[in-house]
């Protein structure tokens, strides 16, 4: 096992608070950087006091009455969605790919080469305790069924991410839950920097940073979760969001040679950092998982989800994301990676 590089720097500032008579404070800033990417978050211990400021409460009134408005006219509700569009028939035979509650078709608005939908359940709108196991691997095994089916009539098709954006902050468009799947013959910025990392780092170390984090992850503790089955669950070192979940296969880079166990055991750890998510008072996120088409086992990549909360759904709600991540690639660290993992172990048991 290679030694991973988990750099930190500090630097400190004094301010005179008007909140505290004008006295002397003197506040610390924690940087972090990737260990594998290079990409830096900031932590300052005094902002964290203050979290209900940055993401505030949940409008519990305010989510029902956009659930109601927009139940009327959903396209992903079961009284409509046989108007959805559908697939080819020489891809798809029956246009669409149904599996328990998902149904999965392409997105009219497509960003690559494919882009599908997968609404999630039947249900318009979900707690996140309400995401079960069962609901997030059918969606999975529904994208990995149209996956095998681009790999079999586009050699060019190589590198798959699937998305979920849930409600308006997190950017969707519509409230019914569902995921989004892309298969392209190039890779979106991210997805590209995370490959060739990998790639460099074989190159460099003789064995798979995944794997490498993994091992040091579990062995240090202090961010490692707990694991289902071949997925291994942590906190990241640097996120790139708030409250960031890694999921890490351990062995298996293509989405289409994962197992219904597999996907079985993603949709548990993702059902499980949901739960986290809510017990957190949080309703809104994104996840992102990165893999690419078989590649002989020569770049040293691993399937890798990242899960992280988004801004809470409130009226005149604030983004949270600003220059610091839009223009600087910084994210703020809300809550400490450590501190994090401790909350998150209960819900992987």
């Amino acid at each position: 096992m290679s030694d991973i590089k988990f750099e930190r720097f500090e630097d400190t500032f004094e301010v005179l608070n008007p909140l505290k008579g004008f006295s002397k404070e003197v506040q610390t800033v924690e940087i972090r950087r990737d260990p594998l990417l290079g990409h830096t978050s900031i932590y300052n211990a005094s902002i964290e006091d203050k979290v209900k400021m940055f993401v505030g409460e949940v409008d519990r009134f305010l989510v029902e009455r956009l659930a109601a408005e927009s139940e009327m006219h959903c396209f992903f509700c079961p009284s409509k969605i046989g108007k959805v569009a559908r697939f080819p028939a020489e891809l798809v035979p029956k246009g669409t790919i149904s599996v328990g509650e998902t149904v999965l078709f392409p997105n009219l608005f497509a960003l690559g080469k494919y882009h599908a939908v997968a609404v999630v359940s039947k249900s318009h709108f979900l707690e996140l305790n309400a995401f079960t196991p069962e609901l997030i691997s059918n969606a999975f095994l529904a994208m990995r069924e149209l996956v095998t089916a681009v790999y079999r009539q586009d050699a060019t098709a190589i590198y798959v991410n699937a998305n979920a954006n849930y409600l308006f902050p997190a950017g969707a468009s519509i409230m019914h839950p569902h995921f989004q799947l892309l298969i392209t013959p190039w890779p979106y910025t991210q997805q590209a920097h995370l490959i060739q990392a990998c790639r460099d780092y074989l190159a460099s170390q003789g064995t798979s940073y995944h794997q490498d984090l993994i091992d040091c992850e579990r062995t240090r503790g202090e961010r490692y979760i707990g694991q289902t089955e071949a997925w291994h669950w942590l906190c990241a070192y640097a996120p790139l969001g708030s409250n960031e979940i890694l999921g890490v296969h351990e062995s298996c880079g293509d989405f289409a040679q994962l197992t219904d166990g597999d996907l079985a055991a993603l949709g548990q750890g993702v059902s499980s950092t949901l739960r986290l998510f809510e017990s957190l008072g949080h309703l809104s996120f994104n996840f992102t998982l990165y893999a690419r088409r078989h590649a002989g086992n020569t770049d040293g990549f691993n399937c890798l989800i990242r899960c992280m909360t988004r801004q809470n759904p409130y009226p005149h709600y604030r983004t949270d994301d600003f220059f610091l991540q839009k223009g600087l690639q910084t994210e703020l660290i809300l809550h400490l990676p450590e501190a994090l993992a401790s909350k998150a172990r209960p819900f992987f048991l």
